[in-house]
């Protein structure tokens, strides 16, 4: 994925297989097993005519460093000899569909030629279903701003039925093509969410004039709100997945850290993410599409310096996360996602490599039980033909193998020890009037009290990331079933979900700081008396026991003004 920045808020996608012969003949609705998806960056290839000479990241940050390199060197990957490789790669190792980046702007696309030219003029390509995940995020490489009006997506959902839709192998769900959508906030900034649900809407209208029986929408999210979730069925999203949880950090490092272990990330997705976002697609009506991840390490992008690695990534615990996906599928859409095919700017790649050879694709198969693998490789003549480096550059990137690399250390949280505490009377309640807590007593940032009185206190935000911090208190977390905020908003809700929903963190003997791992949303579109339900919460049991300290962040920025009378911690 090309992104503008070296750190992006979340995102990720995978999927399971057939016999090739089923792929070919057998609708997608038919099927009753997984349905195995891998990511694709299409960034490897090089203009036709020119072998060398065009700028690639194959020189820019790969060739520099001393990994990762991919089996099948330093290719062209809109030469479709290439594509035959990773067609029988794929299928026979249990992936049933390819979701290919693609960059559509305001008329310019880009790189789009290792799909048009290569996948698409491979001898074999049928034999895989692949669809577009349309990755509409800003970048420099766009010469106009961004565009996705009506209109403007309207022109887009013109070119894509022209040129892939009508595929006898491109993905459908129910009859309907599949689209994905990178990025559902950059969307929502033309009309806002009900400009996007006119969008969808007429982009639908449209694709059913074309004599397809519509679209199948599928958003990509990286996050765990129930409310955004909601959005995006009352948007008119299909189903949703991510693209990469590896900006997870589990409660054993800090959230400043650059460096988390991969195994921890495998653990919490498998034992907590994947059911709760299954309970939670399901309560809203919207499929949840597992979604998985061989890693994160953007050294050869982003720098040593700047770089954010997932250390210790190995396939072991990749097919643990992996065959937690296969457990959590929605059966209406049982798609599975991995990120990605060859992300090796970003160190996610399942394709095979000099390091991990095909043990990645291997685990996957393992996890279907698929038996029939092919592995042959390239020739050597086959991989200095399609190689974009020239002699001379091979040469270097060769040496710069043996150079060192150095990697990072975590950023390791303070940890403590969960402990017996005496239990308490429910409710307990944390008092916000003039009654109860001093302001004095209270922790703030970019919140301001506006006034203290009978009715509670009034609260006004001032800047990014606004909080109020209660501490000590001391509840066993077993007694604890509900958080309820007895308070409300001042004026109208916020339309942005992202300003109207809360988060509540909580510290325990376990945990003595605040993370994301102890945490938890509502929304104040729920008053009176947003709540959160501890059933609802899916790493509640980790954090130990009992709770010190709560924490609330009203939203995600300045000019909310909010009053609190109490936060309640019920036994029922």
């Amino acid at each position: 994925m090309v992104r503008e920045t070296n750190l992006t808020v979340f995102p990720i996608i995978a999927v399971i297989i057939l016999a090739v012969l089923n792929i070919i003949t057998q609708p997608v609705e038919a099927k009753t097993e997984p349905i195995i998806g891998v990511y694709y960056f299409p960034g490897w290839y090089r203009a036709a005519g020119d072998p060398s000479g065009e700028y690639s990241e194959w020189r820019s940050a790969i060739m520099k460093a001393a990994v990762p390199r991919p089996l099948c060197g330093f290719y062209n990957d809109a030469d479709p000899r290439l594509w035959e490789y990773y067609i029988r790669w794929m299928t026979t190792h249990g992936i049933d569909f390819i979701a290919f980046d693609w960059y559509y702007n305001a008329g310019q696309e880009y790189l789009y030629e290792s799909l048009d030219r290569g996948f698409l003029q491979s001898k074999h390509n049928e034999q895989i279903k692949f669809c577009i995940h349309w990755c509409n995020h800003g970048g420099s490489w766009w010469r106009k701003p961004l565009d996705q009006s009506k209109s403007a997506t309207i022109a887009m959902t013109d070119i894509l039925c022209a040129r892939y839709f009508h595929k006898p192998n491109y993905l459908r769900i129910a009859g309907r093509p599949v689209l994905m959508v990178y990025d559902v906030n950059t969307l929502l900034n033309f009309g806002g969410q009900s400009g996007v649900r006119e969008t969808l809407a007429a982009m639908r209208r449209h694709v059913r004039s074309k004599g397809y029986r519509g679209l199948y929408l599928v958003a990509v999210y990286a996050g765990s709100s129930p409310e955004y979730i909601a959005m995006l069925k009352n948007l008119g999203f299909d189903a949703f997945c991510a693209y990469t949880y590896c900006w997870i950090r589990p409660p054993s490092v800090k959230w400043d850290t650059q460096a988390v272990p991969y195994a921890d990330i495998a653990e919490m997705l498998s034992a907590y993410l994947y059911p709760y976002l299954q309970r939670v697609g399901t309560r809203a009506g919207i499929p949840y599409w597992p979604s998985t991840f061989a890693g994160w390490d953007d050294r050869p992008r982003a720098g040593i310096e700047k770089a954010f690695l997932n250390i210790g990534t190995t396939p072991q615990a990749f097919e643990k996360m992996f065959r937690s996906a296969l457990n959590h599928v929605n059966p209406s859409s049982p798609v599975v996602l991995v990120e990605a095919w060859n992300e090796w700017g970003e160190g996610a790649c399942i394709e095979p490599s000099k390091l991990f050879g095909f043990e990645f694709l291997k685990a996957i198969a393992k996890s279907l039980r698929k038996k029939a693998l092919w592995q042959e490789t390239p020739t050597p003549q086959e991989i200095s033909s399609w190689s974009v480096l020239t002699p001379e550059e091979l040469k270097v990137a060769e040496e710069n193998e043996t150079k060192p690399w150095p990697g990072k250390t975590p950023n390791w949280a303070q940890m403590g020890k969960s402990f017996d505490a005496p239990e308490v009377k429910m409710p307990y309640i944390l008092d916000f009037t003039s009654n109860g807590l001093p302001v004095e007593k209270l922790t703030l940032n970019n919140t301001a009290v506006v006034e203290q009185t009978a009715e509670g206190t009034l609260f006004e935000t001032t800047g990014h990331d606004p909080m109020v911090i209660v501490c000590p208190i001391q509840v066993p977390t077993h007694q604890i079933k509900r958080i309820i905020i007895d308070g409300e908003v001042i004026g109208s809700i916020p339309e942005d979900p992202m300003q109207r929903e809360i988060e509540l963190f909580w510290t325990t003997g376990l945990i003595p700081e605040f993370t994301q791992f102890a945490s938890g949303t509502c929304s104040w579109a729920e008053s009176p008396n947003p709540s959160i339900s501890i059933s609802e919460l899916p790493m509640w049991k980790a954090t130990g026991t009992p709770m010190t300290g709560l924490r609330l962040d009203p939203c995600s920025g300045p000019g909310l003004r909010f009053r609190l009378r109490r936060i309640v911690l019920s036994g029922e």
